[in-house]
């Protein structure tokens, strides 16, 4: 393996594309200090990943960008590529040529390539790891790097061996390995917290589930006593509401007969108030136009003596006009001689100037025609001059052209066998990858079909848990509704019981029928079951006989009245049913009539009762006829009676609603338990949708990734068949092309030569032009400077002339303005006068008008005092009754209040019996009205429930959960033990490897070192030396060395010689413990001396055989080691260009390579090598010289700027 090209574009100071090839051996990079040679191997180094921008002698990682010059524009991007010839297949990848590039830009956006493909830089981190390549590696020393081998750190220096040790790969193994542990300890820590967390709830939610049970034990108790007290206090209520009623009559009668005595008497006050408006409203009338007339008088005062001010203020101004006109007079007197003198000095000195700009305009023929002749020579001397930069650049070009032609056919050569080689390599990828592929395919499939289904199980356990809540949503609102229902059943026969309690009738039945005699039937009503349209007539037909008692024999009957006669419990009607035959036979009923019969049903065996009590009856036009009564008129309604014998109905009613009202309340808790289960079942199917879903898309990414994969590959394929016969076409077309830019670089030489010849016979006549030109010009100097004193002095005076002009023009305008402005002032004075005067006679009036209003305000202030008086005596009248009204007021206000508050008393218990117990008061009554008040048993079972704290009522459920859970996470945690003992073991088992790796390097380089030293000292001694032996893993390596002659010394103080040597000593030591592909060393060499410079190359030609060098030098002797030498240098200003030498060695001599045909390496042309390799570094200028330099002669494998 060998670096075999570097492609440099925008690197630092290469702005143009830069292709160098290497060979095997020795390359020598040469060149002027600051022409950018140390640019190569940073590029190097940055393209294999280095990341620190001051290694790179930057201050940021977008300075390495070139930043322009003053002939090029910045770029925006630079990339560097390094191609290596991998068939020793020492790199870890199938390909014989690898292909790394690094890529940024000035947006600081960066990308890798490896073989054209994109990756990252760890993937090119990792393939370099242990060539000695890497970042910590020993290949490259840049300049200062051979100092820092010695002066570094002992820990530091490790690196070093570790990198020849070949344990870096293991070292980055390790750390990923300990990052991983650090993790799997995290989330271990993260599990035994919820775990710890999780058992403490299992224990309190078991502690919560018992306290739930007791808690509903003495909240049930509790309900039933505090229904009893809640009642207690209803009634308690009701009775001093009662009482409140009785005193809020004649309160209210004392309230509304002191309210219109106050009313009477406030009609009388306010008359009294608007009559004292009215007065108040006049009075102030007359004061307003008081206050107008006042104003009015200072007013013309004010104008009488603004007035005398103007007058005062005109006759100052006069007489400052009547001096300031009398001096403007005189002024215009004095200057008309001023002028006149003035402009007798400007003509004078206008005929001067006259003839001295004559005299000037013809020196000014003269020099226009010596220049005219002199820009001529020099529009001659810059077109021979154009003409000869031209050839020589056309020259230059034609020469560079051939040799980039003679270079690219080596190039398309090479590039063919290269990309045919990368073909191959694809298209055996390309079917790998196919087969990939495809099972990855068969994969996703698969797993969607899964995916699919446990979507499908989610979807439905989703979908029957949504039944099962809509289930229980309208199994609660039936229990509420049927509750309520039962509620006012409840109520309802209450209120009828209580009011059938005020018939004796219906009591007396009640008795009867609760006694339990024998051969009582029940009663009328409940013998029938009439149509509700026909009630109303049932009832009007019968009356309080429906509370009839029913009889088989009269001895029931007459049991009952013992009974009642007994018991006072009221009174009964009785139908004995053995003296009533057989009943009486229908009838014959008139047209349209509606015998009752037909709307009633009853039991055959109580026919004869029936019969009895309807077959007469019928009803027709509203009208009811009996056997010996009619009833009629309006439409019947329901009476008293029928609606109290409904009670029975009711009660059978109530029965059938309580018994619905507890199956529903069982269903209900049933699909409660129904959903909790349904919840589980949804939580698991969801769990198991989410893992497939989880799986099918890592699957698919993976598909994804060798889809994309597979495309590149497929792409690289024709890229590499398209690139492959470009370059035969490239070959073909170059050839031809070669043969005719040879023709046309002999042409340009000779064409270049004349060129020159011509430019120096140019340069010579626009000299002597130059030369006429100068004296003319000097002579028309002298002219100039004259007609310039003239123009100064015409200028003064002409500007003499016209200030005393303009002086003039200002004092006859000033005269005219004063004239004018003693018009005005006279005219503004008599007007003033004026004003006055009328402002006088204005005030006169005013004063008159104003005792008028005066006296009527007296009067009218007068009036207005009677009329107050006799409104202060109906005020405290009326106060007097209002502090009566506000007292019968305020005691009605108070029988309000107290009966608002006990009625918000009553309404807040029916409130919070409902609230906190769901019970009404009926409810309450019916189910605790037999319960006894005790007080002090609530007071101990509130105390007894307050002091359990809060109240989980869902702790079984919870608990339950929390179990389930507890088992996931314990086998989770079991998972990540097994995986932590894992990595402990691969850790140690990659420790044991490199302490054994590191051992045998250090032992085989120490040896190695010591033998080297002593080659290139000629004597002394060395070692490396351990600074913790017993920690392999972590141990630093210190250097000892002794030079011949001298005692054993600190490294530090060894001369720069010694310590390169030292250095050099132990860099060869790695490379024959592991030996790098390449070597690049930047002016290692740069303090040894000859002798030392001698060993050097020497141990250089030694290696070389086994590693490729990269040499950046400035001495003679290394350059002479060199196969092939690659200056670098500055034509132009800021950009580095690259040309090349190779030698081929012949006993031990130079000589100069035959010229080849183009294969598939390029092959030098011949070239002429100089006695000494320091005449290349003489013969590359840092910049480029006046005259255009020879170009040397062609070489197949010269590089020039490219772009």
């Amino acid at each position: 393996m060998y670096l075999k090209s570097i492609d440099v574009v925008g690197y630092k100071s290469f702005a143009v594309k830069t292709h160098l090839d290497f060979a095997p051996g020795i390359t020598g990079i040469v060149g002027p200090n600051g022409c950018g040679k140390s640019n190569i191997m940073e590029s190097v180094r940055w393209c294999l990943g280095e990341m620190s921008y001051k290694s790179l002698r930057a201050d940021a990682m977008i300075e390495v960008i070139f930043s322009g010059t003053e002939k090029r524009p910045p770029l925006s991007m630079t990339e560097v590529t390094l191609t290596f010839d991998n068939s020793s297949s020492q790199l870890a990848t199938q390909y014989s040529e690898v292909t790394v590039t690094r890529r940024i830009y000035r947006s600081g956006e960066s990308a890798y390539f490896l073989n054209r493909t994109q990756c990252r830089l760890r993937d090119i981190r990792e393939m370099f790891l242990d060539t000695g390549v890497g970042g910590e590696g020993y290949a490259i020393i840049d300049q200062g790097g051979v100092d820092f081998v010695l002066r570094a750190k002992p820990e530091e220096r490790r690196a070093l061996f570790e990198e020849a040790a070949g344990v870096s790969k293991y070292k980055a193994k390790r750390e990923e390995a300990l990052r991983k542990l650090e993790r799997v300890e995290v989330d271990m820590s993260r599990l035994q917290d919820s775990l710890s967390l999780i058992d403490e709830q299992v224990k309190n939610l078991d502690a919560a589930a018992r306290k739930a049970k007791l808690y509903k034990k003495y909240e049930e108790e509790l309900v039933g006593l505090e229904a009893a007290k809640t009642l207690s206090e209803l009634s308690v209520l009701e009775t001093q509401l009662a009482e409140l009623g009785a005193k809020a009559g004649p309160a209210q009668e004392r309230f509304e007969g002191r309210r219109a005595a106050v009313s009477a008497e406030e009609a009388e006050a306010s008359r009294l108030e608007l009559e004292k408006a009215a007065r108040q409203a006049e009075l102030t009338a007359i004061g307003n136009r008081i206050a107008e007339l006042k104003g009015e008088v200072g007013k013309l005062d004010e104008r009488c003596r603004a007035s005398d001010d103007i007058v005062a203020a005109v006759d100052n101004r006069r007489a400052a006009c009547d001096k300031e006109l009398a001096a403007s007079q005189t002024r215009l007197a004095d200057i008309d001689p001023q002028i006149a003198a003035a402009g007798a000095e400007v003509d004078r000195v206008r005929v001067a100037l006259d003839a001295a700009q004559k005299e000037s305009a013809g020196w000014q023929a003269e020099v226009d025609a010596c220049a005219e002749a002199q820009a001529q020579a020099d529009k001659a001397l810059e077109e021979r001059r154009h003409e000869s930069l031209a050839a020589a650049e056309a020259a230059l070009g034609a020469s560079r052209e051939v040799s980039l032609r003679e270079s690219d056919i080596g190039h398309h050569v090479s590039d063919f066998g290269r990309f045919i080689r990368t073909l191959e390599q694809d298209l055996d990828k390309e079917r790998g990858c196919r087969s990939e592929v495809a099972a990855l395919r068969a994969e996703v499939e698969a797993e969607a079909a899964r995916a699919a289904a446990a979507r499908e199980k989610a979807a439905a356990a989703q979908a029957a848990l949504a039944e099962l809540r809509r289930r229980q949503g309208e199994l609660s609102a039936e229990v509420l509704r049927l509750h309520s229902e039962v509620s006012g059943t409840k109520a309802r026969a209450e209120a009828l019981e209580a009011q059938g309690g005020q018939n004796p009738y219906w009591m007396g039945a009640q008795a009867v029928l609760n006694a339990g005699i024998e051969g009582v039937v029940g009663s009328v009503r409940s013998l029938i079951k009439v149509e509700e349209a026909w009630r109303p007539y049932v009832e009007d037909l019968l009356g309080e006989r429906l509370f009839a008692v029913v009889c088989e024999h009269s001895d029931a009957a007459r049991a009952g009245i013992g009974l009642l006669q007994a018991s006072g419990s009221g009174r009964a009607r009785f139908l004995v049913l053995s003296t009533l035959g057989g009943g009486a036979a229908e009838r014959a009923y008139p047209e349209q009539a509606q015998p009752l019969l037909r709307h009633i049903q009853y039991d055959p065996r109580h026919e004869s009762a029936v019969r009895f009590l309807f077959a007469e009856s019928y009803a027709l036009d509203k009208a009811l006829f009996g056997d010996h009564w009619v009833c009629g008129g309006a439409q019947p309604g329901p009476g008293a009676q029928l609606t109290l014998a409904d009670i029975e109905e009711l009660r059978a009613r109530l029965s059938v609603l309580e018994a619905q009202a507890a199956e529903r309340s069982s269903q209900a808790a049933q699909c409660a338990l129904d959903i909790s289960a349904a919840e589980t079942l949804v939580h698991v199917a969801v769990s198991e949708a989410s893992f497939s879903a989880a799986r099918e898309e890592s699957l698919r990414k993976r598909f994804q990734e060798k889809e994309e994969a597979l495309g590149l590959i497929r792409q690289n394929v024709d890229y590499g068949a398209n690139m492959a016969a470009g370059q035969l076409r490239d070959v073909a077309h170059v050839k031809e092309e070669l043969i005719g830019l040879r023709g046309r670089r002999t042409e340009a030489e000779q064409k270049e030569q004349a060129c020159r010849q011509a430019e120096t016979e140019s340069a010579a006549k626009a000299q002597s032009a130059r030369d006429a030109l100068v004296l003319k010009r000097s002579g028309q100097q002298v002219l100039k400077e004259r007609v310039d004193r003239f123009e100064g002095e015409m200028a003064i005076h002409a500007s003499r002339f016209e200030q005393l002009a303009e002086n003039k023009k200002h004092l006859e305008q000033t005269v005219a303005e004063r004239g004018r402005e003693l018009g005005d002032l006279a005219r503004r004075r008599a007007d003033a006068v004026a004003a006055k005067d009328q402002s006088r006679q204005q005030t006169q009036v005013l004063l008159s008008e104003l005792g008028g209003h005066e006296n009527a305000a007296a009067a009218a202030n007068a009036r207005l005092q009677e009329t107050d008086k006799s409104l202060q005596e109906r005020t405290r009248g009326l106060q007097d009754l209002r502090t009566g009204l506000e007292a019968a007021q305020r005691e009605v206000q108070d029988l309000e209040l107290e009966k608002g508050k006990l009625q918000t008393r009553q309404e807040m218990l029916r409130t919070g019996l409902w609230d906190q117990r769901q019970l009404t008061v009926d409810e309450a009554k019916a189910k605790f009205g037999a319960v006894v008040v005790d007080l002090e048993k609530i007071d101990t079972l509130r105390r007894r429930i307050n002091g359990m704290g809060p109240i989980n009522l869902g702790a079984p459920e919870e608990y339950e959960a929390l179990a389930q859970r507890q088992s996931f996470l314990n086998a989770q945690l079991s998972d990540l033990t097994q995986a932590k003992d894992d990595l402990k073991a691969a850790i140690q088992k990659i420790n044991a490897t490199t302490r054994e790796n590191f051992r045998q390097t250090f032992t085989d380089a120490r040896e190695h070192f010591r033998r080297l030293y002593g080659v290139l000292f000629e004597g002394g001694e060395a070692d490396l030396v351990l600074t913790n032996p017993d920690d392999i893993l972590e141990t630093g390596v210190e250097i000892v060395a002794q030079p011949p002659g001298k005692r054993l010394q600190s490294i530090s103080l060894l001369s720069g010689g010694e310590k390169t040597m030292t250095a050099i000593a132990l860099l060869f030591a790695f490379f024959m413990v592991r030996p790098s592909p390449f070597c690049m060393l930047d002016e290692a060499d740069a303090a040894l001396d000859d002798a030392n410079i001698e060993r050097f190359v020497n141990m250089l030609r030694e290696f070389g055989n086994r590693t490729q060098f990269l040499i950046i030098s400035h001495n003679k002797r290394t350059m002479e080691a060199a196969d092939t030498i690659y200056g670098v240098t500055m034509e132009e200003k800021g950009v580095s260009q690259i040309v090349s030498i190779e030698f081929q060695k012949r006993a031990g001599t130079h000589a100069p390579a035959r010229p080849a045909e183009p294969k598939a390496e390029p092959v030098p042309a011949p070239v002429e090598p100089p006695a000494e390799a320091a005449a290349v570094q003489q013969a590359l200028p840092m910049e480029a010289p006046a005259e255009p330099a020879p170009e040397p002669p062609p070489a197949a494998d010269s590089q020039t700027p490219q772009g």
